[in-house]
């Protein structure tokens, strides 16, 4: 079905939020602007006399600029910048999750604009959406903030950071490049390709590639802006020649390899683009972690140490995607 079969669709207050009196999210209205995560949250504003709110439950969707269909279920009244429409169900009965499948799906349909030539300002209403929504997506249970910020297991405090001892990153990991290749050489698939972004753990798409490693490696980038961003991939995956993929030479929790990457990331000011961090000096760069009486690398107390930290307890959950999630995955 078109998606103007489905909602009803308006063009937003088109505000601008730097013209507008702030507050803060206890007392404030919610401003959407065209932004690609949060809820494309801009900040919180003062209610404008006359000028009622949008309501809860509608669906925005950025209409220009870099995040394309970026598509959010508004969860508080808001008002919105310009080029965000806003949605609103024919159908009033249409429940929270459908209308969150019809949001994901409406953001799968971004390939086919591209910011600051062919928008969707006119043509947004007459995208094909699935007219039969799958059962799935009202027996899947909607995580909360509160559930998802659980943690595995008790704090623990880190101690005195400067009397950790420095080891050699060479020392600890066998440490190899990634392999050119172009977008042009790659076509749509299911392997992760980890290439030189600090965003969604490194992954820059899913290609038809054979994967160059198995799950439990670390991967940093050593090349470009994103130099230093250093991640845990837990899924066989391919690296291009900008980053430096790193395997420990003891056997190590996928936690301990978390708090290793977290350290790792910190020492990537020392590097840039016209000083990169290339195998060799990644090599021989140490970094500081905690250790045991004999001098060797603390990991369990750096696995403790994860599974006490917010969110730990969603991580820890062993299973496989849920319909949404991988939804979400391959968009």
């Amino acid at each position: 079905m078109r998606l103007d079969e489905l909602f009803s669709v308006s063009y937003g207050n088109k505000f601008d939020m730097n013209k507008m009196d702030r507050a803060d999210r206890n007392d404030g209205i919610a401003f959407i602007g065209r932004r690609g995560g949060g809820e494309g949250l801009s900040g919180w504003v003062k209610e404008i006399p006359g000028v009622s709110p949008f309501s809860a439950g509608l669906v925005t969707v950025a209409l220009g600029g870099s995040r394309l269909l970026s598509s959010f279920v508004q969860q508080r009244p808001f008002y919105t910048a310009q080029n965000v429409a806003v949605l609103d169900p024919l159908d009033p009965g249409m429940t929270l999750a459908v209308r969150l499948y019809y949001a994901r799906c409406i953001k799968h349909n971004a390939f086919r604009y591209t910011a600051f030539g062919r928008e969707a300002n006119r043509t947004l209403g007459t995208l094909e959406l699935p007219e039969t929504v799958p059962a799935w997506v009202e027996t899947t249970p909607i995580p909360t903030h509160e559930g998802l910020a659980r943690a595995a297991a008790p704090n623990l405090p880190l101690g005195d950071i400067e009397l950790w001892p420095e080891f050699r990153l060479g020392d600890l990991f066998d440490i190899r490049k990634g392999r050119r290749l172009t977008k042009a050489d790659r076509t749509a698939g299911a392997t992760r390709f980890i290439g030189a972004s600090e965003k969604n753990n490194g992954i820059t798409d899913h290609s038809d590639v054979r994967p160059m490693f198995d799950g439990g490696h670390l991967t940093v980038v050593y090349n470009g802006n994103s130099v230093g961003c250093a991640f845990y991939q837990d899924e066989p995956f391919f690296a291009s020649d900008d980053v430096n993929v790193l395997r420990p030479k003891t056997k190590v929790s996928k936690w301990s390899l978390m708090f290793a990457a977290a350290v790792i990331k910190h020492q990537r000011a020392r590097y840039t683009y016209g000083y990169k961090w290339t195998l060799e000096r990644m090599k021989d760069t140490t970094i500081r972690l905690p250790a045991t009486e004999d001098g060797s690398p603390d990991w369990k107390f750096m696995d403790a140490a994860m599974r006490g930290l917010p969110f730990s307890a969603a991580i820890e959950a062993s299973r496989a995607p849920s319909p949404i999630e991988a939804l979400s995955a391959r968009v």
